[in-house]
């Protein structure tokens, strides 16, 4: 009897636990509409497991490969985080046979243990492309780019395709090989060259909005000869090789110049040469295609009208601080105003403007330029850097005697700024009453118009993105989307050489010095606290700008996260 009661007993557990899986299955089946994401997301409630999209983490190619790719893909596994012996898991179907076995033979090995993530079919697709390195060359001989004769006039001899330099390489001149190199970073638009030698090969690097892509290995034989061409061109010394060199020189296409810089550092295995292609198409964009938001293009415009007073803009390297300087300029440039500007080295002609090329060696400095401008009488002065006490001084005064003032300095946000110049040994008290706002920036891929795929994310994700945008103070120019269904993420094709982004976009956040601000300056050195009291006084920060572009279709979340961080994502 005590038999049969457990076996009723047995039955009955086991007829509600089939009860539930199939009311779980019919909820599935229900949300099927919703999208992938959506699906990621009823199945992780389904086995009691965390849901995630992973374009919105980091995940890096050294921790997806401690799978090997095989078994990864046929388990439909990957693993996106490691901490000693511990492992992170995104999974598509935590039932799925192949994938319990992989899970199995993961947790006999070494000790291993294993938390599981579950996530889409598409995070699954963008972790597995960790293992593959996409190089812009094999993109180019997909798309079979050619360079013709008339548009490489002096320095292309020769070359037919970008596929050109990889076959021959080894069979060319020096300068041919040169040319070539030239030739496919223009071809695909780069805004730098690394060549970086190793124990027994060159690697080429084309640096392609923003992003580091490999393009050839070239044999150690050949750094030698093209060392000495670039040292050549760059008027540097050919028999100094073990200090650090900078130079410049010019290259003549389709009857306009494109300025190079070019520098050179000793590294281990040689001399590590990089150079950075300077085009005007980016210096020669309007102030209204930067990427500002409407709300702080009525604050930009408003700046740009003050007769006096220092308007900062500060980023890293890289991040088109001289490409928004230059826009200023190019809005203020009119017959009744002077312009001045300091610069190193002056990369771009503008003309009606007076350019000063610094030259620290010979002692024009920025600090000794700056002396020297504001005794030309200028209306406005543009400083290309602010990087000493002196320079930072010198500016402060300019800006408080009758003086517009603009320049650049290196921070992570715009309230880094402030801790930034108190270092410089700027007095609080100068401060606010000589810088107007300060500017932060930093540039994002643009999604290709072409092929960006539209998709639903999981509620959890949208649930976040509202809850981000309720944060985001509000304005009387700007409207904020309430219900948000869809947003775009990355696919590639032939229009955009398969990467799935074409050209670059500004995230900005921006601040005036208002009295609040002037009190926690006074009081306070703390970068936070600033930042604080801006986001109270209505900034938006770089993020939350990224994030309403990425809503419009402009950019994409993954890419937001690249360029600004971790977004409303917990940390493992």
């Amino acid at each position: 009897m005590q038999h049969l009661i457990h076996t009723d007993k047995d039955k009955n557990a086991k007829k509600v636990k089939e009860l539930k899986e199939k009311a779980q299955d019919k909820t599935i089946q229900q949300l099927y509409h919703k999208g992938e994401e959506e699906k990621a997301s009823a199945m992780a409630n389904k086995y009691n497991l965390p849901y995630i999209d992973l374009s919105l983490i980091s995940v890096v190619s050294e921790t997806v490969s401690l799978i090997p790719k095989e078994i990864a893909k046929n388990a439909g596994l990957a693993v996106i985080y490691k901490v000693g012996k511990k492992l992170q898991i995104a999974v598509r179907d935590p039932e799925n046979y192949e994938t319990k076995k992989a899970l199995e033979k993961i947790k006999t090995e070494d000790g291993m243990k294993y938390t599981l993530i579950v996530v889409s079919e598409y995070s699954l697709k963008k972790a597995w492309l960790s293992y593959d390195i996409s190089t812009v060359t094999k993109k180019f001989e997909d798309q079979g780019v050619t360079l013709r004769q008339e548009d490489l006039t002096e320095f292309e001899k020769g070359v037919h395709n970008i596929i050109d330099l990889k076959k021959r390489i080894a069979e060319i001149n020096t300068t041919e090989i040169f040319n070539i190199i030239m030739a496919g970073a223009i071809k695909t638009k780069s805004s730098d060259i690394h060549i970086e030698p190793n124990l027994d090969y060159i690697r080429l690097r084309y640096r392609v909005d923003g992003v580091l892509q490999d393009i050839v290995n070239l044999p150690i034989k050949a750094n030698r000869t093209i060392l000495s061409r670039v040292k050549m061109l760059s008027k540097m010394k050919l028999n100094v090789t073990d200090m650090p060199q900078d130079g410049h020189f010019s290259i003549n296409l389709e009857n306009k110049i494109i300025n190079v810089r070019a520098s050179i550092l000793p590294s281990s295995f040689g001399e590590s040469i990089v150079m950075r292609i300077l085009s005007e198409d980016s210096t020669g964009l309007k102030l209204d295609e930067l990427g500002f938001n409407q709300y702080y293009m009525e604050k930009v415009e408003e700046q740009l009208l003050k007769p006096t007073g220092m308007l900062l803009v500060t980023g890293p390297t890289g991040s088109g601080k001289t490409t928004t300087l230059y826009s200023f300029i190019r809005r203020l440039n009119q017959p009744n105003i002077k312009i001045i500007t300091l610069e190193n080295p002056v990369e771009y002609r503008l003309e009606g403007i007076s350019q000063t090329e610094i030259h620290p060696d010979t002692g024009l400095t920025f600090s000794e330029g700056l002396k020297a401008v504001v005794r030309q009488d200028p209306d406005v002065v543009m400083v290309g850097e602010v990087r000493d006490s002196e320079t930072a001084e010198i500016s402060i005064q300019a800006a408080l005697t009758g003086h517009s003032v603009l320049s650049t300095l290196h921070t992570n946000n715009a309230a880094g700024a402030i801790p930034r110049f108190l270092h410089l040994k700027v007095s609080p008290a100068l401060i606010s009453p000589s810088i107007n706002a300060i500017i932060a920036q930093r540039l994002v891929r643009t999604l290709c118009e072409h092929c960006k795929e539209e998709y639903a994310p999981a509620q959890e994700t949208i649930d976040r993105i509202k809850e981000v945008i309720s944060k985001i103070p509000k304005n009387k120019v700007m409207v904020f989307p309430k219900d948000i269904k869809t947003i775009y993420r990355s696919k590639g094709c032939s229009k955009c050489n398969f990467i799935g982004y074409t050209g670059r976009i500004g995230l900005y956040e921006m601040f005036t010095l208002t009295q609040n601000i002037e009190k926690i300056i006074l009081k306070s050195t703390s970068a936070s606290e600033v930042m604080a009291k801006a986001i109270e006084d209505g900034m938006i920060t770089m993020q939350e700008d990224g994030i309403l572009k990425a809503i419009e279709g402009v950019t994409s979340l993954e890419e937001i996260r690249r360029v600004t961080g971790e977004i409303f994502v917990n940390k493992f």
